[in-house]
């Protein structure tokens, strides 16, 4: 029996700000997004995961794979108070993962190699908020559960490293961009264009097989420029291209994405998740539906948690940030 996404759902946070809001304050809005979402004081990657996995039926899996670089009790097991939360404690294996923003997919590819697993992926990255770095940043998760009757297989896959000047690192916890540009750009769509290339081969697709592309997306204008580069248009990349709405979440947007691109996919459709880590690396996975993609029920409502956060001023906004740090 095949093994697959058999139940998947998201968590936003409560709160967002607009594009709009910023440019007020500061003038300008670096990011090209319309809005990002917005922790609330009592707020974080481990409740945000928690939320989501609450949301998924994990009873029974044996393995949990969490994935953040936003753990609020650095160097401590996140997986700990996690598996407590979500009732899948004691003798199971769990596995973190956590060093770049690509480690989303590196819980899940692990969380599929394994089957019967718990993949939550779950992230609130941070900036000074006079840099444009954080223009960008906002928070989510997502849980997906791997067992067998799935309503989405991997077909395909593939991986590629090499060393390259990271562009964008953590240093004391807040992102770091140096603003590379072409550098940078060519980095990306030379590890993307590898791992595309081989996970459509792995898969026997080509480009236009593809119902719905996610692509990274801590750059707006890089991700949805790079995706056209490798043959994607619009039509593909839209359903998952998420940080319009809520912002780049770290480790969880390609998985907010892929729930998105699962939301509005049929049965029969291919799906592309791809995800970047700067240094330079890159995973790429093609996921085709089942029939059970269209049950009932069979939905994380991407759309209806984005539509219900509620929108703060900006200085309801940095007030929080203040609480929060």
């Amino acid at each position: 029996m095949s093994v697959g996404i058999t139940d998947y759902a998201v968590s936003l946070p409560s709160y967002h700000v607009t594009a709009e809001a910023y440019e007020e304050v500061w003038g300008r809005f670096a990011a090209r997004i319309d809005r990002k979402t917005v922790l609330a004081y009592d707020e974080d990657a481990i409740t945000m995961a928690t939320e989501s996995g609450r949301a998924v039926d994990g009873d029974g899996t044996e393995t949990l794979t969490f994935a953040t670089t936003s753990n609020p009790q650095s160097g401590s097991l996140a997986s700990g108070p996690l598996s407590r939360a979500l009732g899948i404690y004691g003798a199971r294996r769990t596995l973190e993962f956590g060093n770049s923003w690509k480690a989303g997919l590196e819980a899940l590819d692990v969380g599929l190699s394994f089957g019967s697993s718990l993949v939550v992926a779950s992230d609130a990255p941070d900036a000074p908020r006079d840099e444009d770095a954080e223009h960008v940043l906002g928070a989510g998760s997502a849980a997906f559960v791997v067992g067998d009757d799935p309503l989405a297989v991997r077909v395909g896959s593939a991986h590629y490293v090499d060393a390259y000047l990271p562009a964008k690192f953590r240093m004391d916890g807040q992102v770091t961009d140096l603003s590379l540009g072409g550098y940078t750009t060519e980095g990306f769509v030379e590890a993307l264009s590898t791992v595309v290339d081989d996970a459509l081969e792995e898969a026997n697709c080509a480009v236009e097989d593809i119902d719905h592309a996610v692509f990274p997306q801590d750059d707006v204008k890089m991700s949805w420029r790079g995706g056209a580069r490798l043959g994607f248009d619009a039509d593909q990349m839209s359903a998952g291209f998420v940080v319009k709405r809520m912002g780049f979440a770290g480790v969880a947007s390609p998985l907010v994405g892929l729930a998105a691109a699962l939301d509005a996919a049929e049965s029969g459709s291919t799906i592309l998740v791809a995800g970047y880590g700067y240094g330079h690396g890159a995973s790429a996975f093609v996921f085709e539906t089942t029939d059970r993609v269209e049950d009932e029920g069979a939905s994380a409502g991407v759309g209806a948690a984005l539509d219900a956060t509620e929108e703060l001023s900006y200085a309801e906004y940095a007030r929080l940030q203040e609480v929060s740090n």
